[in-house]
């Protein structure tokens, strides 16, 4: 930066008026020497070239704005709520008219498989009505073995003997 004056002590005969021009002389060559100072400074100020990069900020904005435009025209952004609505509701019906049908497929094939399930059941109670009908015959003709053998064949045999 630049030196501050020596700034002496005025003579006491001097003109006031002398004097004051003498100070306010001083203190222009002060402000002189500190813009003459600012002004090398800012000469030496490198200050780097930006034009590349607005360039592509530029392309950028470009391409982001003409982006925005087709985004802007799609007839969606212009619909309202009911055409929202309806949209969904005309999307929506066949999904789910196909969820009513798989939902109609599965409700008859749990009826098949309980008709089947209940069918099995029945036949199991059958199978063990048949295997009691079994045993209880079995039981019977093994004791009208026993008693015809005691009554009609044991004297036979007795006799024979």
């Amino acid at each position: 930066m630049a030196e501050l004056p020596n700034l002496t002590e005025p003579e006491p005969s001097a003109d006031p008026a002398a004097l004051a021009f003498e100070a306010l002389r001083e203190e222009v060559a002060l402000m002189r020497r500190a813009l003459a100072g600012l002004a090398a400074e800012r000469a030496s100020i490198e200050i780097p070239d930006y034009s590349e990069t607005l360039a592509q900020i530029q392309q950028a904005s470009v391409f982001s704005a003409r982006k925005l435009k087709a985004i802007a025209e799609l007839p969606i952004l212009q619909a309202t709520a009911s055409d929202w609505a309806r949209t969904i509701e005309q999307t929506g019906g066949p999904a789910r008219r196909e969820d009513r049908e798989a939902l109609a497929k599965i409700y008859a094939q749990l009826q098949a498989v309980a008709r089947d399930m209940g069918a099995t059941l029945r036949s199991v109670r059958t199978a063990g009505v048949q295997r009691q009908w079994l045993l209880c015959t079995f039981s019977g003709g093994v004791l009208a073995g026993m008693l015809l053998w005691a009554f009609a064949l044991g004297p036979a045999m007795r006799a024979i003997l």
